[in-house]
């Protein structure tokens, strides 16, 4: 299953650098940003680019973002596991990380769902959410803190949500709909990839590495 994944993946990013080279799309005449910021329905005009009229570039990068979590998980893998210390159930971290964490998780949240507005957007509320749940890890150690978050469905959330935002664009492209509903979903969905992505790295460096 992986593997056809992995496989997909590659062949995906395959396909849209080979649909960028055949040049069926000319560049559009560069416009006012304020101009053209208001046409997609957002009030950020970098927002307006990267998920508008540059959208097959932030789909690019969420691939080759999801490709390096891939690398992350099939490199660390045969390194075998380190055994985890016990950490202290309570503590001044632990303490903090319980007051902290819903605090962290609201604001990505929020950062996430105006990014088309003002500063923010997917990528740094992924960021930010997943510093949040190093915070936790630190506070009840990396492998009790995978259980919790149930470890196994996180993998097809990953790549259900990478199959949503890549299908979404891409139609989005082709039929040219414009809308602020449509940059909040994407500002979402790239949200969500970054944190797991953050959470996998954080996670498989810390397991088999060692910890945090």
């Amino acid at each position: 299953m992986k593997r056809a994944l992995t496989i997909a993946l590659l062949a995906t990013l395959l396909g849209i650098l080979l649909f960028g080279l055949t040049d069926l799309f000319p560049p559009a005449e560069v416009r006012p940003w304020a101009e053209m910021a208001r046409a997609y329905g957002a009030g950020n005009g970098v927002a307006s680019i990267v998920l508008g009229s540059r959208l097959y570039d932030t789909l690019l990068e969420v691939l080759v973002f999801a490709l390096a979590m891939v690398g992350v998980r099939y490199t660390l893998k045969p390194l075998g596991k380190w055994r985890e210390p016990v950490v202290p159930e309570r503590g001044v971290v632990r303490e903090m990380a319980d007051v902290l964490l819903p605090v962290i998780i609201v604001f990505a949240v929020y950062l996430a769902a105006s990014g088309h507005l003002g500063p923010g957007g997917g990528f740094p509320a992924g960021a930010i959410a997943g510093s949040g749940l190093l915070l936790l890890a630190m506070a009840k150690g990396i492998e009790r803190l995978s259980r919790e978050l149930h470890e196994g469905t996180l993998e097809p959330l990953e790549y259900g949500t990478i199959t949503v935002l890549l299908v979404l664009g891409c139609l989005s492209i082709l039929l040219n709909h414009r809308g602020s509903g449509l940059l909040v979903a994407f500002n979402l969905l790239i949200g969500i990839e970054v944190t797991i992505g953050a959470w996998v790295v954080l996670h498989y460096f810390a397991s088999h590495r060692g910890e945090i």
